[in-house]
C-alpha cells in the first residue's frame, strides 16, 4: 500500500474560556512525520503531544489561583476542540494517509 504524507492544520477555538484571557493568536506544531497512527503506542504519543502544545499555547506566564483555573480550562477546551481533527488523522492513517504536521492554535 502506497503512504501519502499531508499537512493538516488545526484551527481551535476555545468557547469556554473568554476572550479576554486567552493567548491572542498563539500557535503550536505537533510533529506527526514520525508517528504511524495506525498503531496504539504512537497515538498515546500523538495524544502527548496535544497534551504539551495544548499547555504551551494556553500558558500566560501570569500567577495564581484564578489563572491556573484558566489555563486548565483552555487546555480541556483545546483538546475537546482538537478530537475531530485527530480522530480524522486517525482514521485517514487506517487508509493510508500519513500526516507530517499538526497545528494548534487558539484563535479569537
Amino acid at each position: 500500500m502506497m503512504t501519502r504524507t499531508l499537512i493538516l492544520a488545526l484551527s481551535l477555538t476555545v468557547a469556554a474560556v473568554p476572550a479576554a484571557a486567552q493567548t491572542e493568536g498563539a500557535t503550536a506544531a505537533v510533529n506527526t512525520n514520525d508517528l504511524d497512527l495506525t498503531h496504539a503506542a504512537d497515538r498515546a504519543r500523538l495524544d502527548m503531544r496535544l497534551k504539551n502544545a495544548a499547555r504551551r499555547v494556553c500558558q500566560s506566564g501570569l500567577r495564581g489561583l484564578a489563572e491556573a483555573a484558566r489555563q486548565s480550562a483552555c487546555v480541556s477546551a483545546t483538546l475537546a476542540n482538537a478530537a475531530p481533527q485527530t480522530e480524522r488523522a486517525i482514521a485517514q492513517a487506517q487508509s493510508g494517509t500519513q500526516l507530517a504536521l499538526l497545528m494548534v492554535n487558539i484563535a479569537r
